[in-house]
Protein backbone atom coordinates (compact mmCIF):
# COMPACT_ATOMS: atom_id res chain seq x y z
CA UNK A 1 0.00 0.00 0.00
CA UNK A 2 2.85 2.31 0.87
CA UNK A 3 4.35 1.61 -2.59
CA UNK A 4 1.16 2.76 -4.39
CA UNK A 5 1.05 5.93 -2.25
CA UNK A 6 4.59 6.83 -3.28
CA UNK A 7 3.78 6.29 -6.98
CA UNK A 8 0.66 8.51 -6.71
CA UNK A 9 2.67 11.22 -4.97
CA UNK A 10 5.31 11.20 -7.73
CA UNK A 11 2.62 11.51 -10.42
CA UNK A 12 1.06 14.54 -8.66
CA UNK A 13 4.46 16.21 -8.32
CA UNK A 14 5.12 15.68 -12.04
CA UNK A 15 1.77 17.20 -12.96
CA UNK A 16 2.47 20.17 -10.68
CA UNK A 17 5.82 20.93 -12.34
CA UNK A 18 4.33 20.48 -15.80
CA UNK A 19 1.61 23.02 -14.88
CA UNK A 20 4.16 25.56 -13.50
CA UNK A 21 6.27 25.42 -16.68
CA UNK A 22 3.36 26.37 -18.94
CA UNK A 23 3.91 29.71 -20.72
CA UNK A 24 1.82 32.55 -19.18
CA UNK A 25 -0.92 34.10 -21.26
CA UNK A 26 -0.99 37.93 -21.51
CA UNK A 27 -3.91 40.17 -22.37
CA UNK A 28 -3.16 42.31 -25.42
CA UNK A 29 -5.02 45.48 -26.36
CA UNK A 30 -6.69 45.51 -29.72
CA UNK A 31 -4.94 47.74 -32.26
CA UNK A 32 -7.07 50.47 -33.82
CA UNK A 33 -6.60 50.84 -37.56
CA UNK A 34 -5.47 54.26 -38.76
CA UNK A 35 -8.60 56.08 -39.88
CA UNK A 36 -7.06 59.54 -39.49
CA UNK A 37 -4.40 59.45 -42.24
CA UNK A 38 -2.64 62.59 -40.98
CA UNK A 39 -1.19 64.74 -43.77
CA UNK A 40 1.45 67.50 -43.87
CA UNK A 41 1.04 70.56 -46.06
CA UNK A 42 4.74 70.36 -47.01
CA UNK A 43 7.09 67.54 -47.95
CA UNK A 44 10.17 69.73 -47.54
CA UNK A 45 10.64 73.25 -46.16
CA UNK A 46 13.49 75.65 -45.44
CA UNK A 47 12.48 77.87 -42.57
CA UNK A 48 13.03 81.64 -42.70
CA UNK A 49 13.64 84.07 -39.87
CA UNK A 50 12.00 86.85 -41.88
CA UNK A 51 8.80 84.77 -41.88
CA UNK A 52 9.04 83.85 -38.18
CA UNK A 53 5.36 84.50 -37.37
CA UNK A 54 3.98 83.04 -40.60
CA UNK A 55 2.65 79.49 -41.02
CA UNK A 56 5.33 76.97 -41.96
CA UNK A 57 3.36 73.70 -41.91
CA UNK A 58 -0.23 72.60 -41.36
CA UNK A 59 -1.25 69.10 -40.33
CA UNK A 60 -4.73 67.83 -41.14
CA UNK A 61 -6.51 64.53 -40.58
CA UNK A 62 -9.81 62.67 -40.78
CA UNK A 63 -11.92 62.17 -37.69
CA UNK A 64 -11.37 58.95 -35.74
CA UNK A 65 -14.29 56.75 -34.73
CA UNK A 66 -14.84 54.28 -31.91
CA UNK A 67 -16.53 50.88 -32.26
CA UNK A 68 -17.55 51.05 -28.60
CA UNK A 69 -20.86 52.91 -28.19
CA UNK A 70 -19.95 53.77 -24.59
CA UNK A 71 -17.15 56.09 -25.79
CA UNK A 72 -18.06 59.61 -24.69
CA UNK A 73 -15.70 61.59 -26.89
CA UNK A 74 -12.49 61.65 -28.90
CA UNK A 75 -9.69 64.21 -28.59
CA UNK A 76 -6.37 64.58 -30.41
CA UNK A 77 -2.79 65.38 -29.51
CA UNK A 78 0.33 65.72 -31.61
CA UNK A 79 4.08 65.50 -31.11
CA UNK A 80 7.11 65.75 -33.40
CA UNK A 81 10.44 63.93 -33.33
CA UNK A 82 13.43 63.37 -35.61
CA UNK A 83 12.57 60.29 -37.62
CA UNK A 84 14.06 57.19 -36.03
CA UNK A 85 14.64 58.96 -32.68
CA UNK A 86 11.26 58.73 -30.97
CA UNK A 87 12.85 59.17 -27.55
CA UNK A 88 13.60 62.77 -28.58
CA UNK A 89 9.95 63.62 -29.17
CA UNK A 90 8.58 67.03 -28.27
CA UNK A 91 5.89 67.55 -25.67
CA UNK A 92 2.44 66.57 -26.88
CA UNK A 93 0.26 69.45 -28.02
CA UNK A 94 -3.31 69.01 -26.79
CA UNK A 95 -5.62 69.80 -29.73
CA UNK A 96 -9.07 69.04 -28.36
CA UNK A 97 -11.45 68.05 -31.16
CA UNK A 98 -9.71 70.09 -33.88
CA UNK A 99 -8.85 68.31 -37.12
CA UNK A 100 -6.00 70.67 -38.13
CA UNK A 101 -2.95 72.16 -36.45
CA UNK A 102 -0.48 74.74 -37.82
CA UNK A 103 3.03 75.74 -36.73
CA UNK A 104 4.84 78.98 -37.52
CA UNK A 105 8.41 79.18 -38.79
CA UNK A 106 9.50 80.29 -35.31
CA UNK A 107 7.69 77.45 -33.50
CA UNK A 108 9.04 74.75 -35.80
CA UNK A 109 12.54 76.26 -35.79
CA UNK A 110 12.59 76.29 -31.98
CA UNK A 111 11.83 72.58 -32.04
CA UNK A 112 14.43 71.82 -34.74
CA UNK A 113 17.14 73.65 -32.78
CA UNK A 114 16.95 70.86 -30.17
CA UNK A 115 17.79 68.23 -32.78
CA UNK A 116 20.14 69.76 -35.36
CA UNK A 117 22.39 72.71 -36.17
CA UNK A 118 21.05 75.66 -38.19
CA UNK A 119 21.13 74.90 -41.91
CA UNK A 120 21.06 71.13 -41.38
CA UNK A 121 18.11 69.30 -42.96
CA UNK A 122 16.18 67.05 -40.57
CA UNK A 123 13.64 64.38 -41.42
CA UNK A 124 10.78 64.86 -38.99
CA UNK A 125 7.93 62.57 -37.99
CA UNK A 126 4.66 64.07 -36.80
CA UNK A 127 2.74 61.61 -34.62
CA UNK A 128 -0.97 62.12 -34.04
CA UNK A 129 -2.91 60.30 -31.33
CA UNK A 130 -6.68 59.97 -31.03
CA UNK A 131 -7.58 59.53 -27.36
CA UNK A 132 -10.89 57.85 -26.52
CA UNK A 133 -12.79 58.93 -23.42
CA UNK A 134 -14.51 55.83 -22.07
CA UNK A 135 -15.50 55.22 -18.45
CA UNK A 136 -16.30 51.53 -19.07
CA UNK A 137 -12.99 50.31 -20.44
CA UNK A 138 -9.62 51.49 -21.67
CA UNK A 139 -9.32 51.85 -25.44
CA UNK A 140 -5.85 52.06 -26.91
CA UNK A 141 -5.27 55.42 -28.68
CA UNK A 142 -5.35 55.40 -32.44
CA UNK A 143 -2.04 56.43 -34.02
CA UNK A 144 -1.18 58.10 -37.32
CA UNK A 145 2.14 59.48 -38.57
CA UNK A 146 3.48 61.54 -41.45
CA UNK A 147 7.03 62.55 -42.37
CA UNK A 148 8.51 65.72 -43.86
CA UNK A 149 11.93 67.37 -44.07
CA UNK A 150 12.76 70.75 -42.52
CA UNK A 151 15.85 72.96 -42.38
CA UNK A 152 16.13 75.51 -39.57
CA UNK A 153 17.89 78.84 -39.20
CA UNK A 154 20.06 80.44 -36.56
CA UNK A 155 17.53 81.99 -34.20
CA UNK A 156 19.94 84.01 -32.08
CA UNK A 157 23.26 85.28 -33.36
CA UNK A 158 25.94 85.60 -30.64
CA UNK A 159 25.98 89.41 -30.95
CA UNK A 160 24.28 92.30 -32.65
CA UNK A 161 26.21 95.19 -34.18
CA UNK A 162 24.75 98.68 -33.92
CA UNK A 163 25.63 100.62 -37.08
CA UNK A 164 25.55 104.29 -36.06
CA UNK A 165 25.67 107.42 -38.21
CA UNK A 166 25.68 110.72 -36.28
CA UNK A 167 24.06 113.86 -37.64
CA UNK A 168 27.50 115.25 -38.52
CA UNK A 169 28.22 112.14 -40.63
CA UNK A 170 30.49 110.15 -38.31
CA UNK A 171 30.06 106.38 -38.56
CA UNK A 172 30.77 103.87 -35.79
CA UNK A 173 29.86 100.34 -34.71
CA UNK A 174 28.84 99.25 -31.20
CA UNK A 175 28.59 95.56 -30.32
CA UNK A 176 25.58 94.42 -28.25
CA UNK A 177 25.96 91.34 -26.02
CA UNK A 178 23.36 89.01 -24.53
CA UNK A 179 23.23 89.53 -20.76
CA UNK A 180 21.92 85.95 -20.58
CA UNK A 181 23.08 83.72 -23.43
CA UNK A 182 20.35 82.14 -25.51
CA UNK A 183 17.69 84.73 -24.69
CA UNK A 184 17.87 86.69 -27.95
CA UNK A 185 17.92 89.92 -25.90
CA UNK A 186 20.93 92.15 -26.59
CA UNK A 187 22.24 95.11 -24.62
CA UNK A 188 24.90 97.83 -24.71
CA UNK A 189 25.44 101.05 -22.76
CA UNK A 190 27.11 103.89 -24.66
CA UNK A 191 27.32 107.66 -24.98
CA UNK A 192 24.91 108.82 -27.65
CA UNK A 193 24.17 112.04 -29.49
CA UNK A 194 21.68 112.76 -32.29
CA UNK A 195 22.02 109.91 -34.77
CA UNK A 196 20.37 107.23 -36.87
CA UNK A 197 21.16 103.54 -36.49
CA UNK A 198 20.24 99.95 -37.33
CA UNK A 199 21.62 96.55 -36.38
CA UNK A 200 23.38 93.71 -38.17
CA UNK A 201 23.92 90.15 -36.96
CA UNK A 202 27.55 90.14 -38.18
CA UNK A 203 30.05 92.88 -39.07
CA UNK A 204 28.71 92.53 -42.64
CA UNK A 205 25.74 94.47 -44.03
CA UNK A 206 23.22 91.60 -43.77
CA UNK A 207 21.24 90.08 -42.15
CA UNK A 208 20.03 93.29 -40.51
CA UNK A 209 17.32 94.73 -38.27
CA UNK A 210 15.82 98.11 -39.04
CA UNK A 211 12.73 99.95 -37.91
CA UNK A 212 9.26 98.73 -38.84
CA UNK A 213 7.11 101.11 -36.82
CA UNK A 214 7.62 102.79 -33.44
CA UNK A 215 10.02 100.54 -31.52
CA UNK A 216 9.31 97.44 -33.64
CA UNK A 217 12.05 95.66 -35.60
CA UNK A 218 12.00 94.56 -39.23
CA UNK A 219 14.34 91.82 -40.44
CA UNK A 220 16.28 92.37 -43.70
CA UNK A 221 18.29 89.99 -45.83
CA UNK A 222 18.87 92.57 -48.59
CA UNK A 223 17.73 96.00 -49.75
CA UNK A 224 17.70 99.38 -48.01
CA UNK A 225 17.45 99.12 -44.23
CA UNK A 226 15.25 101.73 -42.52
CA UNK A 227 17.11 103.32 -39.61
CA UNK A 228 15.98 104.07 -36.06
CA UNK A 229 16.33 107.66 -34.88
CA UNK A 230 17.71 109.08 -31.61
CA UNK A 231 17.59 112.81 -30.78
CA UNK A 232 18.89 112.92 -27.21
CA UNK A 233 22.33 113.29 -25.70
CA UNK A 234 24.15 111.35 -22.99
CA UNK A 235 24.69 107.80 -21.78
CA UNK A 236 21.94 105.40 -22.81
CA UNK A 237 21.29 101.66 -22.64
CA UNK A 238 20.11 100.09 -25.89
CA UNK A 239 18.11 96.86 -25.46
CA UNK A 240 17.06 94.83 -28.50
CA UNK A 241 14.67 91.90 -28.05
CA UNK A 242 14.50 89.70 -31.16
CA UNK A 243 11.87 87.32 -29.76
CA UNK A 244 8.49 86.94 -31.43
CA UNK A 245 5.95 88.82 -29.35
CA UNK A 246 8.42 91.62 -28.54
CA UNK A 247 10.74 92.14 -31.54
CA UNK A 248 11.64 95.66 -30.47
CA UNK A 249 14.44 98.15 -29.81
CA UNK A 250 14.37 100.46 -26.78
CA UNK A 251 16.82 103.23 -25.94
CA UNK A 252 16.60 103.65 -22.15
CA UNK A 253 18.00 106.15 -19.69
CA UNK A 254 18.98 103.85 -16.81
CA UNK A 255 20.67 105.15 -13.66
CA UNK A 256 24.31 104.06 -13.98
CA UNK A 257 25.81 102.91 -10.69
CA UNK A 258 29.38 104.15 -10.00
CA UNK A 259 30.45 100.52 -9.76
CA UNK A 260 28.10 98.14 -11.63
CA UNK A 261 26.25 95.85 -9.21
CA UNK A 262 27.54 97.65 -6.09
CA UNK A 263 24.43 98.79 -4.24
CA UNK A 264 23.69 98.01 -0.58
CA UNK A 265 21.44 98.83 2.37
CA UNK A 266 22.54 99.83 5.85
CA UNK A 267 21.00 101.22 9.06
CA UNK A 268 19.41 100.18 12.34
CA UNK A 269 16.08 100.06 10.51
CA UNK A 270 17.16 96.73 8.97
CA UNK A 271 19.04 93.63 10.09
CA UNK A 272 22.28 94.78 8.40
CA UNK A 273 22.88 97.54 10.95
CA UNK A 274 25.26 100.45 10.37
CA UNK A 275 27.70 98.35 8.36
CA UNK A 276 28.65 99.59 4.90
CA UNK A 277 28.98 97.58 1.70
CA UNK A 278 28.39 94.14 3.24
CA UNK A 279 27.49 91.00 1.32
CA UNK A 280 24.34 90.43 3.39
CA UNK A 281 23.20 93.99 2.62
CA UNK A 282 23.75 93.75 -1.13
CA UNK A 283 20.75 94.47 -3.36
CA UNK A 284 20.32 91.97 -6.20
CA UNK A 285 19.43 92.83 -9.77
CA UNK A 286 16.02 91.16 -10.03
CA UNK A 287 14.85 92.48 -13.40
CA UNK A 288 14.72 90.31 -16.50
CA UNK A 289 17.08 90.76 -19.46
CA UNK A 290 14.44 93.14 -20.84
CA UNK A 291 14.34 95.11 -17.59
CA UNK A 292 17.85 95.26 -16.04
CA UNK A 293 16.95 98.24 -13.86
CA UNK A 294 15.18 96.56 -10.91
CA UNK A 295 17.17 95.94 -7.71
CA UNK A 296 15.85 94.44 -4.47
CA UNK A 297 16.83 93.44 -0.95
CA UNK A 298 14.85 91.02 1.21
CA UNK A 299 15.40 90.93 4.95
CA UNK A 300 14.21 91.98 8.41
CA UNK A 301 13.16 95.59 8.94
CA UNK A 302 12.72 97.32 12.32
CA UNK A 303 9.93 99.83 12.94
CA UNK A 304 11.29 103.21 14.04
CA UNK A 305 14.82 102.49 12.82
CA UNK A 306 16.56 104.25 9.91
CA UNK A 307 18.15 103.08 6.65
CA UNK A 308 19.62 104.38 3.40
CA UNK A 309 21.07 102.81 0.24
CA UNK A 310 24.78 103.11 -0.59
CA UNK A 311 26.41 102.83 -4.02
CA UNK A 312 30.08 103.20 -3.07
CA UNK A 313 32.50 101.70 -0.55
CA UNK A 314 31.71 103.68 2.57
CA UNK A 315 30.34 106.77 4.29
CA UNK A 316 32.04 109.32 2.06
CA UNK A 317 30.50 107.92 -1.13
CA UNK A 318 27.08 108.62 -2.69
CA UNK A 319 23.79 107.21 -1.34
CA UNK A 320 20.19 106.97 -2.37
CA UNK A 321 18.53 109.05 0.34
CA UNK A 322 14.86 109.18 1.36
CA UNK A 323 12.67 111.85 -0.32
CA UNK A 324 11.99 113.46 3.09
CA UNK A 325 13.20 113.01 6.64
CA UNK A 326 11.57 109.94 8.24
CA UNK A 327 9.84 108.94 4.99
CA UNK A 328 7.95 105.65 5.49
CA UNK A 329 8.80 103.18 2.66
CA UNK A 330 5.44 101.48 3.25
CA UNK A 331 3.54 104.49 1.87
CA UNK A 332 6.09 106.84 0.26
CA UNK A 333 7.51 105.35 -2.91
CA UNK A 334 9.38 108.35 -4.29
CA UNK A 335 13.02 107.90 -5.29
CA UNK A 336 15.59 110.48 -6.40
CA UNK A 337 19.04 109.97 -7.99
CA UNK A 338 21.89 109.05 -5.66
CA UNK A 339 23.96 111.95 -4.31
CA UNK A 340 26.55 112.89 -1.73
CA UNK A 341 25.32 113.67 1.79
CA UNK A 342 26.63 117.27 1.59
CA UNK A 343 24.28 117.96 -1.32
CA UNK A 344 21.04 117.65 0.65
CA UNK A 345 21.62 116.19 4.07
CA UNK A 346 21.55 112.75 5.67
CA UNK A 347 17.88 112.04 4.90
CA UNK A 348 16.90 108.47 5.82
CA UNK A 349 13.87 106.20 5.53
CA UNK A 350 12.08 105.11 8.73
CA UNK A 351 9.81 102.05 8.34
CA UNK A 352 6.59 102.01 10.36
CA UNK A 353 6.49 98.20 10.51
CA UNK A 354 8.72 95.38 11.67
CA UNK A 355 9.13 92.04 9.93
CA UNK A 356 10.49 90.47 6.79
CA UNK A 357 9.99 92.63 3.70
CA UNK A 358 11.35 93.12 0.19
CA UNK A 359 12.49 96.62 -0.77
CA UNK A 360 12.61 97.09 -4.58
CA UNK A 361 14.17 100.03 -6.44
CA UNK A 362 13.34 100.93 -10.05
CA UNK A 363 16.41 102.68 -11.51
CA UNK A 364 14.86 103.78 -14.78
CA UNK A 365 15.88 107.44 -14.76
CA UNK A 366 12.61 108.56 -16.32
CA UNK A 367 10.49 106.61 -13.80
CA UNK A 368 12.28 106.07 -10.48
CA UNK A 369 10.36 104.58 -7.54
CA UNK A 370 10.49 102.13 -4.64
CA UNK A 371 8.25 99.28 -3.54
CA UNK A 372 7.99 97.78 -0.03
CA UNK A 373 6.18 94.43 0.25
CA UNK A 374 5.90 91.59 2.78
CA UNK A 375 8.25 88.70 1.94
CA UNK A 376 7.58 85.00 2.36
Amino acid sequence: MKKYAMIFSALCTGLLFTSCNKDPEYFTLEENPDEMHVKSSVEEITLSKSAADQTAVTFSWDAATSVDPSTEGISYKLCLYPTGQKDSHSDYKELGTNLTYSMTHDELNTMLSQWALPGQAVKVTAQLLAVFKNEQRYIKPELSTVEFTATGYEKYSPYLYMQITTDDGKKSTQRLDQRQLGTGIYEATLNMSACKFHFTTTPEAYPAYGIAEGEQLEYYTDGDVRDFRFDGNGKRTVIVDTNVGFNDCRVLDIVQLPTPGQIWICGNGCSVGWNTNTSNGRLEMVGSAREPYYYAWTGDFNAGGEFKIGVGNGWGDPFFFAPDYNADPVSDHRLSPFRYQDNGGDVKWVPSVSGRYTLTLCLLATDMWTKFEPAN
